[in-house]
């Protein structure tokens, strides 16, 4: 399953080509409350379209993104088929008990019908998250940790029970002299999990500085440094 990693990491958005459905959200959310929680996919396009839906368990651990299959969710349906100018539900469905503490994290992948034009019919990746019974805090706890060195790189830990949106990450030196590391959207940090992302390189290696993310669409703060255990590979807490 590591193979579809790279499909895993990032969201393919619609083209505005012929084949490309519409998706009604990027993220999928299911309360513990609920059982279930629907998406929809719209094709607005003359010709029909088809293809299916996979689930897989999303687990991190440094750099590496790993994609299990998932028993314990299920989708409805998993073939899809949808006429023109029409739209289908896609029904995420929990089959067990809400997670008690941790927020669990899944990979949800839709593809084409292989005898579509790959240039006009792109893939999926959303991310599927199912809350715990216990509610997370309100912001997720993420540390950061230096690994300096012509190749440096940043680790950032999430200690807390909720995954981690993180996006334009920003190196500040000790004059407070800023450097955007990644502009944008940097990915996610799973629940108890670690993710790691290469630097460019500094004559100062990135050291006496910090970092400074904006965490979950909320305004920029400070990350603050990760206690040295967490530089052992951290175990997948979901």
């Amino acid at each position: 399953m590591r193979g579809l990693a790279a499909l895993a990491l990032a969201l393919a958005l619609p083209a505005a080509d012929a084949r490309a459905v519409q998706l009604s959200t990027t993220r999928v959310l299911l309360p513990a409350e609920q059982a279930d929680v629907d998406l929809w996919l719209d094709n607005p396009d003359p010709v029909r379209w088809s293809g299916q839906a996979r689930l897989y368990r999303w687990e991190q651990e440094e750099n590496d993104e790993r994609l299990q299959p998932a028993e314990d969710v299920a989708l409805s349906p998993s073939v899809l088929d949808i006429a023109p100018g029409q739209r289908q539900r896609l029904r995420v469905v929990r089959l067990g008990a809400a997670p008690e503490q941790v927020q669990q994290a899944y990979r949800l992948v839709i593809s084409p019908d292989p005898a579509l034009p790959a240039a006009t019919a792109p893939r999926y990746s959303l991310p599927v998250f199912l809350d715990p019974l216990q509610a997370p805090a309100v912001a997720p706890a993420l540390q950061a940790r230096l690994q300096p060195g012509l190749a440096a790189h940043v680790q950032l830990y999430n200690g807390g029970a909720r995954h981690a949106h993180v996006a334009d990450l920003v190196f500040v030196d000790r004059t407070g002299a800023r450097q955007v590391v990644i502009a944008g959207l940097a990915g996610y940090v799973l629940p108890r999990q670690t993710r790691t992302w290469a630097l460019p390189f500094r004559p100062d290696q990135y050291v006496g500085g910090h970092f400074q993310a904006r965490l979950d669409h909320a305004a920029e703060a400070a990350l603050p440094a990760a206690a040295p255990e967490i530089a052992a590979p951290a175990q997948a807490g979901l």
